[in-house]
């Protein structure tokens, strides 16, 4: 191999990788932002910390043999209310072998970064995640220790949800994580510049009386302009498992539905398939339907709808769904994107008359112009989703 090809390649993983690993507003190791920062901090030799391009360090005493450090571990920037805020996480010793981490909430002031309120997380932790995706709370992905485990070996994966108050930072919830954000690759821009990954905490309603969600355990999610998700990449252990806290098999049956599917050859595929998460109603046709492979994993894709009622088949409706399984099986990746139709389809598809026979007979339409014009043609979006999923690499060891 030619030294330009080897440079192309590396390049080429090393942007892949970036796109999708960058996402997580905790990667940023760049603390410009933070330079002169001032935190309360009683461990402190002063109690506070006078950061200087994100880090400190000071003896205890002209005497003392032992110094104090600190640096800025993990930062997140958003707005709440009109104004800047910000979570930073610190690391600091205090001459011994403890590496201890501490949680602060900021707004940005005219005299810059004020604290606002803080939680120390404990030590030798590890940090895995920080976002301020949404309002008024800070996630956190962090593995810690469960009892009895020695210090330097955390192996307890969780997402703490911390809200924010006049009184400082309240814990609100942990969940079990499986997966981080930084344990994922994919190239996110193809599907939306905005898009970007986050840990989503547990979901918790039942199957009967669901709206927009159905039991999901904590999991990571390509968002879309800071609340569409785009996908999901979820445990199936942990999934199957809160539905049967539920009493209900719906789940367990769908994954190995599509357990069953994947092995099939496609052309053996019809609707109606299983949407996961599942949504009130049904999936009544299919377009398009295709086996579509990413890094290290398989699944199906197709485009769709799904429905409560027997009514015509409107473009509005039309999505892209795939459901895909790693390679060990332990991860489910799903996805569901509005899709545009081609204006190279007439109008008179989307009508039809009232009842099953009516729709049957558009749906009937429908598929066979679609297949006579070809699925790029038909909706010229979806070749920017499929090299999307190429993309994609659960790369958790």
């Amino acid at each position: 191999m030619k030294k330009w090809h080897i440079f192309v390649a590396l390049f080429l993983f090393w942007f892949l990788w970036l796109s999708c690993s960058s996402l997580s507003w905790g990667l940023a190791a760049n603390a410009r932002p933070f330079k002169n920062l001032v935190l309360p901090l009683k461990d402190a030799p002063e109690g506070k910390v006078t950061l200087k391009n994100g880090r400190f360090s000071r003896r205890y005493s002209k005497d003392s043999a032992t110094s104090f450090w600190a640096v800025i571990e993990r930062h997140a920037i958003s707005s709440w209310e009109g104004s800047r805020v910000a979570a930073v996480v610190l690391s600091y010793g205090t001459g011994g072998s403890g590496i201890y981490k501490r949680l602060y909430f900021l707004v940005e002031k005219e005299r810059g970064w004020q604290p606002k309120g803080w939680i120390d997380l404990g030590d030798r932790v590890r940090i895995r995640y920080l976002s301020l995706y949404r309002h008024g709370a800070v996630y956190l992905g962090l593995i810690e220790h469960k009892k009895e485990e020695p210090l330097c070996c955390p192996t307890k994966r969780v997402l703490k949800v911390f809200n924010v108050t006049e009184k400082g930072l309240i814990p609100a919830a942990t969940y079990r994580a499986s997966l981080f954000p930084d344990e994922m690759a994919c190239n996110a821009t193809l599907i939306d510049p905005s898009a970007r990954l986050e840990m989503l905490p547990e979901v918790s309603s039942s199957l009967h009386n669901m709206g927009h969600s159905s039991p999901i355990p904590a999991h990571v999610a390509l968002l879309i302009k800071n609340k569409h998700i785009a996908m999901r990449v979820i445990n199936v252990k942990d999934y199957l498992d809160m539905w049967w806290r539920e009493h209900d098999p719906t789940i367990n049956i769908a994954v190995h539905r599509l357990k069953r599917a994947l092995k099939k050859d496609v052309r053996q595929l019809s609707p109606p398939f299983d949407i996961l998460p599942p949504r009130p109603g049904i999936n009544d046709f299919a377009l398009f339907v295709s086996k579509i492979h990413f890094k290290n994993g398989l699944g199906i894709g197709f485009v769709g709808r799904v429905t409560k009622d027997v009514t015509c088949v409107d473009k509005s409706q039309l999505r892209f769904f795939y459901m895909g399984l790693d390679e060990k099986g332990k991860y489910l990746v799903t996805m569901s994107l509005k899709v545009n139709p081609s204006p190279a389809i007439p109008e008179r598809l989307w009508t039809c008359k009232k009842g099953i026979k009516g729709l049957k007979k558009q749906i009937g339409e429908i598929e066979k112009f679609m297949s006579g014009i070809g699925e790029r043609r038909a909706f010229p979006g979806l070749l920017r989703i499929k090299r999307f999923l190429a993309s994609l690499e659960i790369r958790q060891r």
